[in-house]
């Protein structure tokens, strides 16, 4: 009987003890996009990593619409092959990259499915790791927008 208590808890210390190695990664998970111009939410999105190249990636899988407007289902403002596209799903964050610390992020490209325009993205990570604060420069113009991402 001991040996039996014995060995349960010795397996399940060593089931929980690589979890507890495993290194956490703040940017993976749901965050909740917040344009900081109109304090509007824009989407509720997921970041993933390739384990591979290391980048980050992001889908939507809630958009909202701004205060009086409908819902978009598409991406009418989209060029390209994201014309039309549907927006649930609809991947708006490629190849944002951290630092050896994994605090600040570079070469990002962000797809605004709200306005269509296409960002070049530099993020940074507050101490807590609940947020993100993002800046883009469009482009196609000198644009530049500013956005809040806060983890859900």
């Amino acid at each position: 009987m001991k040996f039996k208590f014995i060995g349960a808890v010795a397996l399940l210390l060593g089931l929980i003890n690589p979890l507890n190695a495993m290194p956490f990664d703040p940017l993976i998970g749901t965050w909740k996009v917040i344009d900081d111009r109109t304090g509007y939410y824009i989407s509720d999105i997921v970041i993933r990593k390739n384990s591979k190249t290391g980048q980050y990636s992001a889908v939507v899988t809630k958009n909202y619409p701004l205060p009086g407007a409908p819902v978009a289902e598409t991406c009418t403002k989209c060029r390209g092959v994201l014309k039309n596209q549907p927006i649930f799903g609809m991947e708006t964050l490629r190849g944002l990259v951290a630092d050896s610390n994994h605090q600040q992020f570079t070469k990002g490209v962000w797809i605004n499915t709200q306005d269509g325009q296409v960002y070049n993205v530099d993020a940074r990570i507050n101490a807590s790791k609940d947020q993100l604060k993002v800046q883009g420069k469009s482009k196609s113009s000198n644009t530049m927008s500013n956005m809040t991402w806060k983890k859900l």
